[in-house]
């Protein structure tokens, strides 16, 4: 039996630190199918990503069978040429650096294709379909393997003079970048300066959630330093919501009421009044589904 899917559906991908994800999603926000994830192929040769990247988008064009497909939405991390559709330089890929992406991807499959931010990406999903829906100003952040940020207003993300807006994980905290202390890999280097030891973030928060002093600290410093820069942030800004998603949300159980008791203290009284502040309503999806959200708008 066929199945009958709605006229108009976008494949999102979302290329992270460690898997690339890839979904149907129709114009309403129903993901159709079936999401599947790839290894991201850190260190390997450039033809070889891509040539997985491609099996991938494969895949998902046989689910979209009988749906028409307008296209293809990428995030990444950057920096990125969204209008050459480059990735300039991506720390996940080091080997597609001044990569024609877009242009690659285009030629392979006939179709329409995006390149934008990750976090752009992610944070127009939830403006259209997730913790954002009928807000018009919007600051999101991604918590992942890094730290990234966006600014979405009337569903249009905010990109500034050079395309850089958001990008406030090389702002300077202590003895280095905000990024080394609010990310996967801030809290296992914040843990591994207190014992000398090299673990994943997973293992930290069930040490925390156990009860180890360590992890506790580790956490505690990861709080402080996310109170920071949300509340710099939020006071240039002066957004109705902060969303906050990626990976590292696994984990706010341990530092999502101390993290906003702070932030309400460093940020304007009147802002502390109206702001709101939500976990990502799309969830593992909002990666995948940002991305082809960017097929859906202008």
């Amino acid at each position: 039996m066929r199945i009958m899917y709605p006229k108009k559906i976008a494949i999102g991908v979302d290329i992270g630190g460690t898997k690339i994800k890839a979904g149907l999603v129709d114009i309403n926000g129903q993901i159709i199918g079936i999401p599947e994830s790839i290894r991201t192929l850190a260190h390997e040769p450039d033809e070889m990503i891509i040539e997985q990247l491609t099996l991938l988008i494969r895949r998902m064009i046989q689910q979209a069978d009988g749906a028409e497909l307008i296209g293809i939405g990428i995030g990444s991390t950057g920096p990125l040429d969204i209008n050459k559709g480059v990735i300039l330089e991506c720390n996940n890929l080091p080997t597609l650096h001044n990569y024609p992406l877009c242009k690659k991807i285009e030629s392979t499959f006939e179709l329409p294709v995006k390149l934008d931010n990750d976090a752009n990406a992610m944070m127009l999903g939830e403006a259209l379909w997730g913790a954002g829906r009928n807000l018009n100003s919007i600051l999101g952040i991604t918590l992942g393997t890094g730290l990234g940020a966006a600014i979405v207003v009337n569903r249009k993300i905010i990109r500034g003079a050079t395309g850089c807006a958001g990008e406030i994980w090389l702002s300077p905290y202590k003895e280095g970048m905000i990024e080394n202390y609010v990310s996967g890999t801030g809290i296992s280097n914040l843990y591994q300066r207190i014992t000398k030891r090299k673990i994943s973030g997973e293992e930290i928060s069930k040490l925390a959630r156990e009860g180890d002093i360590n992890a506790l600290k580790a956490w505690k410093e990861f709080t402080q330093a996310l109170a920071y820069a949300l509340s710099w942030t939020v006071n240039i800004v002066d957004p109705e919501v902060v969303i906050i998603g990626g990976s590292v949300m696994h984990s706010s159980d341990i530092f999502w009421d101390s993290m906003v008791s702070l932030f309400e203290k460093y940020i304007c009284p009147q802002t502390a009044a109206s702001i709101q502040l939500k976990p990502a309503g799309l969830k593992d999806n909002a990666g995948f589904m940002g991305a082809a959200a960017l097929m859906f708008v202008e």
